[in-house]
């Protein structure tokens, strides 16, 4: 339940939520506080979000008192966004792919879509092992990562930057996630050699090397998870990518 719950983009303390007022029923926030060990002060961000969600409800607003909606319901709404975005995609693809039937050059361009979590995982890295010269990225939220095994994250990226290969990463961290974790995982890879700062939020993971590769998973709030991406092979592409990623680097700190 908790990789299923992670994956339709729960955090790691939502779920301790949603799992704690599922076993519970209604709880005051001094409640949850206790046994989840959330700080009241990021507490009602998270609440927020859930109710927002439509995962759970204010029962009642002095003392604040919360209890789950039907998970029906609930993942009823997040199916529909889940198919609503599929269509979306779906739609970028075809829009794409008549560029890409339109256009007659030399360059040969790509469109992907890639609905397998393997695939995907593999095509990321590929990217990283194929990075000649520069690579850009948006890492966003929710973040899968263990972050106690950082080591065997990303060796693919380790092994380009040792071979002289520029990296610079913008990391999203939103408000009530968890700040140290994403911070540690930021760190890690700026000890490695990647360039890294830290914003609020992104539009969307992407991956963008040496101005021509470019992968785009759709995420954010109810997102998708490592199950839905888009690979292009452009050259106008990839550099309008690399505008944008200039773009939130101006507006990102340094951590």
């Amino acid at each position: 339940m908790d990789e299923l719950l992670i994956n339709i983009g729960f955090s790691q303390q939502e779920l301790k939520i949603y799992k704690l007022l599922l076993e519970k029923g209604e709880l005051s926030v001094t409640d949850i506080s206790r046994l989840t060990s959330i700080p009241t002060s990021k507490l009602y961000a998270f609440m927020d979000t859930l109710t927002d969600k439509g995962f759970c409800r204010l029962v009642k607003d002095r003392p604040k008192i919360y209890a789950l909606n039907s998970p029906n319901s609930a993942f009823n709404r997040v199916r529909d966004e889940y198919i609503q975005k599929e269509k979306a995609l779906q739609k970028l693809s075809n829009e794409l792919e008549e560029k890409f039937l339109q256009t007659k050059s030399n360059t040969t361009s790509v469109f992907r879509t890639i609905t397998n979590p393997k695939e995907i995982l593999e095509e990321y890295y590929r990217l990283f092992r194929m990075a000649k010269k520069i690579g850009v990225g948006f890492s966003k939220a929710p973040y899968t990562v263990n972050i106690e095994e950082l080591e065997n994250v990303n060796p693919s990226e380790e092994e380009s930057i040792n071979n002289g290969v520029e990296f610079k990463g913008i990391y999203e961290l939103p408000k009530g996630e968890n700040e140290t974790n994403i911070k540690r995982l930021a760190n890690y890879f700026k000890s490695k050699g990647e360039d890294v700062k830290m914003i609020e939020s992104l539009p969307f993971k992407m991956l963008m090397v040496d101005f021509q590769y470019v992968l785009i998973l759709l995420h954010g709030g109810n997102g998708l998870s490592l199950n839905m991406a888009l690979t292009v092979d452009d050259k106008d592409f990839a550099t309008s990518m690399y505008d944008l990623f200039q773009l939130y680097w101006e507006k990102a700190d340094y951590i």
